[in-house]
């Protein structure tokens, strides 16, 4: 079994509980404005291109892309074994702190499988596990998939579905559909909320979204202040950052945020 990897970060600290080892898969079924891992997006590889010749169309063949020093592929092929070699590197640093093992992407049930097959051996090795996920795709997997997840961080981008739809390419009904399914047995999840400028941000959707939230089974909501770190990794793969704006809310707007949510009664907090 295989799976195209953009990334495996050790010593991750914000996608779950204690030191963790976090796995980036290629393939997402969202084309969110703000995305800041725009490498995960695209079932197929591609490359990251440091100095332009590649989309700007000055490179003639591709026979000699993976030896030129200015193009480098963005993700690698790897098999199960490979990636739970690797994540097994830190077992000690998981034990001793309570960390563990998280899946992300771009969107993790885009590759379901090859999840489902590594946490079943993580499991055997007694390791915790994470995932971050959209919610979006098939019930039947991510409840395969959350059966050996100890933690689910969940992502919650607009209760409107037609404005989900606007700027993320897919509209919600899926999500929250899955979402109030697994909330119904699941113990751990912890939704998060990226707080993105004239998006999602204005009180309505705040309140519709705790609204909704509130009827859950939830561990907490972490609110993610928007951030443009993916803006340079746009450059390299030749394409234009979508979002319109680059500006970011004031700490005074965060806390209201944040406020809102604790008024209906949930444990919410900046970032995680």
């Amino acid at each position: 079994m295989r799976a195209l990897v953009t990334d495996i970060e050790r010593g991750a600290t914000f996608d779950g509980p204690g030191i963790r080892t976090v796995v980036y898969f290629k393939g997402c079924p969202l084309r969110c404005l703000w995305c800041s891992n725009p490498e995960t997006q695209k079932l197929e590889n591609e490359f990251w291109d440091y100095n332009g010749s590649l989309y700007k169309g000055n490179r003639t063949s591709c026979s000699d892309c993976l030896t030129t020093s200015t193009l480098k592929q963005v993700a690698k092929d790897m098999t199960l074994e490979e990636v739970f070699t690797i994540v097994m590197k830190d077992e000690n640093f998981y034990r001793n702190s309570g960390g563990g093992v998280t899946l992300s992407g771009g969107e993790v049930l885009v590759n379901s499988a090859f999840a489902i097959k590594l946490f079943e051996k993580l499991k055997d090795e007694y390791v915790n596990t994470a995932i971050e996920t959209t919610g979006y795709g098939s019930y039947r997997e991510l409840e395969k998939l959350a059966k050996l997840t100890d933690t689910i961080l969940f992502d919650i981008k607009h209760m409107d579905s037609g404005k989900h739809k606007k700027y993320t390419t897919v509209s919600n009904e899926i999500i929250l559909e899955n979402l109030t399914k697994l909330s119904k047995w699941h113990k751990k999840i912890i939704m998060r909320f990226p707080f993105i400028k004239g998006i999602n941000d204005d009180e309505k959707n705040i309140h519709e979204t705790a609204k909704f939230l509130k009827k859950l089974h939830l561990l907490e909501v972490n609110i993610l202040p928007y951030h443009t770190m993916g803006l340079e990794k746009y450059r390299k793969l030749g394409r234009e950052y979508p979002m319109k704006t680059l500006e970011k809310h004031t700490q005074e707007e965060l806390n209201n945020a944040v406020s809102i949510m604790k008024s209906y009664g949930l444990k919410a907090k900046l970032n995680g």
